[in-house]
This record gives C-alpha cells, structure tokens and sequence, in this order.
C-alpha cells in the first residue's frame, strides 16, 4: 500500500462520523470500543505519558509549545494534532519532523490487515487516534502531547490517564454536538479533568472562569492561569501570549522547574501553520488565521490594529456552521475595509450568500477565484486577511 493509498483507506471511514455524530448528541456514545479496539490490536498506550490537552481555541498552539520545549529539553517528544493543514502526515509529530509518508502508509497497511480479520466500528478520527498511539508506543518516546479532537469528554484521546491536563479558553462552538451554552460546553471540555491528575485551566472569559471555578471547585489539583504566573512574554498576537502563558504553567506544575529563558526562546521564535501566520504575496502581505470564535476573531483583529498602524484590512471570510456566525461577522465588519465571503465547499460550511443575510459584503464562491481577486486588486496600504475556518486556509494558503 502506498501513501495516497492509505490516505484513501482510512478516509473510507470517515462515513462512520455520521454513526458517531448521532451517538454523540444521544449522550450514548462511549470510549469501550477505541479501548477495546487497542487491546486485541495489542498497543500498549498506557505505558506512555502523556500531556492532555483540550479547549476552544488555543489547544494547537498551547499544545505545539509545550512540545517543543520537552524537545529542546532533550526528552523524545511526540505530538498529536488535528485537523493537518496540507497532509495527514502532520497529525503525527516526532522530536520536530512529521511522520514519513512510507512508515505511515505501512502502519495503515497493517492496520487494514488488523480490520480486515477483526471488524471495525471506529471513526476516521479514532482510527488516525490509534495509529497515533501505535507509533509512539513503538518509538518509546518519553512525552506525548495530545490534542484533542472535538469536545473531550468523549473524544477518542479520552482513553489516556495524563500526566496533566490542560484547558485552553473555551467558548460557544460546535453547538449541535456539544451544547448550546457555554456551560454544557465546559462540561464536555472539562470531561478530560481525571481525579487526582494535576489540571491547568487557561485564559477564559469572565463566564468560562466562573463557571469552571464552580464545576471544579472540590478539585485541589486544579491550577488557574494568572498573569504572574509566567515570565514576560512579548508579542502583539493577544492569543499568543495567552497560549504561550498557558504552556509555561503547564511546563513548571510536570516539571516542578522551566529554563525560563529556553522557554521565552521558544515562545519568540514559535511559529504555527495559520496561527497569524505572515506571508508576502506578489509583494503584498497576506495573514492567514483560522480563527473561528468570536475571541479568536476579536484577538486576530487586536493584533493586526497593533502590527499594522495606519494600514486597511480586506477579509476573505468563510465559516462553518455552529460558530456564532453574528458575532464573528460583526467584529469582522467594524475593522474592514472590505469583506469578500465565500463557501466552504463542504457540507458543514456556509456558503457566501447565506454569509451574506449576516454582513454586506462581496460574494464570491470559488475560494481560489475569490482569493486571486483580492490578491490582484490589493493596495500598498491593504492588508489581505484569510479567516474563519481551517478549510478555507488549507485550500489556498502556500505550503
């Protein structure tokens, strides 16, 4: 089986998400099966630590820092993300390279030999969750910074006993699965705090922190973010430093200690895949940002007024259902020049028009035609700004 291959096998289950998303909203849906599952396939996940982390928006980037500071450290580091930007191979990070595309296509190789004489029930996401788990247990690593998928409760890296967890802010997404406020959201995320396992809670709104607080108030391994706890960290992305604040604690309450120096190292030069990321087009300059909440968006817009005094922004805007889709267009519209929407091209994705009822703006719905216009058009003292959602960055952003 070669890389495309697999690529193509595994996305075969990702029909098994319909089976999944219903079991989910019933409130039926458990972990017994990814547990069973990785016992008869013999993989040995528990004897693995692990860093845990879950949240709204900042778990890539908390997670990301957090590995690679154990790297630097010295300890063999791997890391499990998701959704990847460009390849699947992405969502599987060892000591600062991605998995090659030959050891994973053999994994899945061996993987549907497994199936084919066992059965599976699991989703694209648990079965990516269990190659996952294969292949640091086979390359002993000594951490694994786990991301979590969608929720946590019930989420397939929910199986793990960790060495800590980690909330990263929450707010209202997802809400035909996960709730439609943000306490029964908390409760899904807050579903990864196991007892007696130390816990950091990050930033949150004045909500989030009180309703955390009252749902884990008889936890005394519970950790608050507070602003000093953490050494000066500089940066005009708000969501940065927040993230960045977020890693440390979670560093210093495994480790006991943190190089602080290595760690500000880190955080100064730390970079992620369409986390205000700066690239210049053609000689003009584009950010991509997958923001997707209304925190998100209103930390994308604080630090482009910071960076780019005096310049004008032009969005190009796509966004999946369940976000709160008012909101988010709303601050877009106060801080842009222009406003281009276009479609998703996915089933959970609104299309440009229907973003159209929320925001005046230009409809334009082939992604790469709406980009290319704006890219041609843009002015000296124009900023091109690509947000709303994962799909529409991993369709045009360069590689």
């Amino acid at each position: 089986m070669d890389f495309e291959g697999a690529v193509k096998y595994l996305k075969g289950y990702l029909n098994c998400a319909d089976f999944a998303f219903t079991q989910y909203v019933l409130k039926t849906f458990d972990l017994e099966r990814i547990r069973d599952f990785l016992r008869k396939m013999g993989v040995d996940y528990n004897s693995l630590k692990f860093v845990h982390v879950a949240g709204s928006k900042g778990k890539g980037s908390t997670s990301k820092m957090i590995a690679d500071y154990l790297f630097a450290k010295g300890y063999k580091t791997g890391l499990y993300t998701s959704p990847p930007m460009f390849e699947v191979t992405e969502c599987f990070w060892l000591d600062g390279k991605d998995i090659e595309k030959e050891r994973f296509a053999k994994m899945v190789e061996n993987l549907k030999k497994f199936i084919d004489e066992n059965g599976c029930e699991l989703t694209y996401f648990e079965l990516m969750t269990v190659l996952s788990f294969q292949y640091f247990v086979e390359e002993e690593v000594d951490y694994v910074v786990l991301e979590v998928g969608l929720g946590g409760r019930l989420d397939a890296t929910n199986v793990v006993t960790p060495q800590i967890s980690v909330i990263t802010t929450v707010e209202k997404e997802h809400s035909e699965i996960l709730g439609d406020n943000l306490s029964d959201i908390l409760d899904e995320k807050l579903g990864i705090v196991k007892e007696g396992i130390p816990t950091i809670v990050g930033f949150q709104s004045e909500e989030g922190m009180s309703l955390a607080k009252e749902k884990l108030c008889d936890k005394d391994f519970v950790t608050y973010v507070e602003e000093e706890d953490t050494p000066l960290l500089g940066s005009v992305n708000v969501a940065k430093i927040k993230n960045g604040k977020t890693a440390y604690l979670a560093l210093k309450t495994m480790l006991k200690e943190v190089d602080e120096n290595l760690f500000v190292r880190i955080f100064d030069e730390f970079k992620l895949l369409g986390r205000f990321d700066i690239r210049y087009i053609d000689g003009k300059t584009v950010v991509f940002d997958m923001a997707h909440t209304e925190n998100s968006i209103e930390n994308l817009i604080d630090g482009l007024k910071r960076l780019y005094k005096g310049k004008k922004f032009v969005f190009l805007v796509s966004i999946l259902k369940g976000k709160e889709i008012s909101a988010i267009l709303r601050l877009i519209g106060k801080s842009a020049e222009k406003v281009v929407l276009t479609s998703s091209h996915i089933e959970r994705g609104y299309t440009g028009k229907e973003l159209s009822e929320f925001i005046d703006g230009e409809v334009i719905e082939n992604t790469e035609e709406a980009y290319q216009k704006i890219l041609r058009e843009l002015k000296r003292d124009q900023v091109m700004v690509v947000t709303g959602s994962h799909f529409l960055l991993s369709k045009i952003m360069p590689r």
